[in-house]
């Protein structure tokens, strides 16, 4: 009986396996089966515009498939993808309502900005002015905050499904990595990164041009947001370019829809070909309208750049020159200018520095004489030969008047001699 026992035990749990490993595989396909229906949801939450709802469904699909396969699987593609879209779009939306909800506020006027006196303010009025600064920036950060980790979540979701989608080699997942090269480029773009953005246009342009037929909406689409990214990147001939590329394939499609409305049986045929020639029709203007804009902001542009050259470039830097093939007289005068200020100042600036000899008391030899001293000598003997000649009249006139004195008295004795 014991054996009986133990071999009817081994027996039910040899048929216990093949159930669990059937539980599992039914377990696979109901995770499988639950993650397609909440895609096929968030599907629908998106054409109806609710992009909430939508990136709520999308999430909870990757997580799903996530824990199931792992992130990089290839069940995640799809999921990650389109989960990265949903806040791409949340987050356009919300700097969208940010941006309508500051367009209402009126600003104050300077008038009211200042106190009626502007040296006298009380400090209830500092503190409270303070807490309302303090608020708005804490709400201006969150914001930021907010809107930064939704692109942030974004990028990473696109960046998971394009990996996913371009290690395969099929037509279709080369066609979906592209299209997460261009939501990729999209958020690079809304973040103000345009050279990356550029680069996974580019990319994403080079794939669509290998599988895509020449009319295709997704290649005008693609070459629009090069055009554009260009602009932004003051670009303006290859954005023209990529304008007008966009322009063709257009075109290209408007003739081929043409054709297919043509050859459609009755009037109520080939209604969804009418109905995008229509819309094809009403983009093309706006389109032609940003080439023209392309090439205004071109030509302003190179315009302020000779304004700016002209403004800042120096004449003694320039080398125009004249009709005789030497430079012209404003550069050399520049350059006369410029030399003579160089060389006062150098010299100011080495006597400021080395010129002491006026603190210096130097012994003059005897035979150094300074043209000052001479010239002092000069003027002196000049003043002793002028005072010479005056004392020898004065001493002449003084001898005659003493022998006009004598001859009266040798006169005189005469007389009382002859007497």
């Amino acid at each position: 009986m014991p054996e009986e026992t133990s071999t009817a035990s081994g027996s039910g749990s040899a048929e216990e396996k093949p159930c669990s490993s059937t539980a599992a595989a039914e377990t696979s396909g109901d995770i499988m089966e639950e993650a397609k229906k909440l895609i096929g949801t968030g599907k629908r939450h998106l054409v109806m515009g609710d992009v909430v709802s939508a990136v709520n469904v999308f999430q909870e699909a990757c997580s799903m498939l996530a824990a199931k396969y792992g992130d990089t699987a290839d069940e995640c593609g799809e999921a990650f993808f389109l989960c990265g879209k949903s806040l791409l779009e949340l987050a356009r939306m919300e700097n969208g309502v940010l941006g309508n909800a500051l367009e209402g506020v009126p600003e104050e006027s300077e008038e009211e900005e200042q106190p009626s006196n502007q040296n006298i303010e009380s400090a209830d009025n500092l503190a409270d002015d303070e807490d309302e600064d303090d608020d708005e920036e804490n709400d201006a950060q969150d914001n930021e905050e907010e809107d930064v980790g939704n692109l942030q979540l974004a990028w990473e979701m696109l960046e998971v499904a394009k990996v996913i989608y371009k290690r395969k080699e099929s037509k279709d997942d080369q066609l979906m990595a592209a299209q997460a090269y261009l939501k990729l480029g999209e958020v690079s773009a809304e973040t103000g990164n345009y050279p990356q953005a550029l680069e996974d246009f580019q990319e994403c342009l080079t794939m669509q041009l290998k599988h895509l037929p020449p009319h295709s909406r997704l290649l005008a689409e693609t070459h629009y947001h090069v055009a554009t990214t260009l602009v932004s990147m003051d670009q303006y001939n290859q954005a023209i370019q990529h304008y007008n590329s966009s322009i063709k394939v257009i075109e290209t499609r408007l003739a081929m829809l043409q054709e297919i409305i043509d050859a459609a049986d009755g009037a109520d045929g080939a209604a969804e070909e009418k109905s995008e020639m229509e819309e094809l029709k009403q983009l093309l203007p706006e389109i032609r309208e940003k080439v023209e804009d392309a090439k205004e902001s071109q030509k302003t542009a190179s315009a302020a750049s000779q304004a700016i050259q002209q403004t800042l470039g120096t004449p003694s830097t320039s080398t125009f020159p004249c009709e005789n093939g030497g430079p012209s007289s404003s550069t050399a005068f520049a350059a006369t200018s410029q030399t003579s200020v160089t060389t006062s100042e150098s010299a100011s600036s080495s006597k400021a520095v080395s010129d002491i000899s006026h603190l210096v008391r130097k012994k003059r030899k005897p035979e150094e004489e300074s043209p000052v001293k001479d010239t002092d000598a000069k003027q002196l003997k000049q003043e002793a030969t002028v005072n010479g000649s005056g004392d020898s009249s004065a001493s002449n006139s003084n001898e005659t008047q003493e022998g006009k004195s004598k001859e009266p008295a040798s006169q005189s004795a005469s007389v009382e001699s002859s007497s």
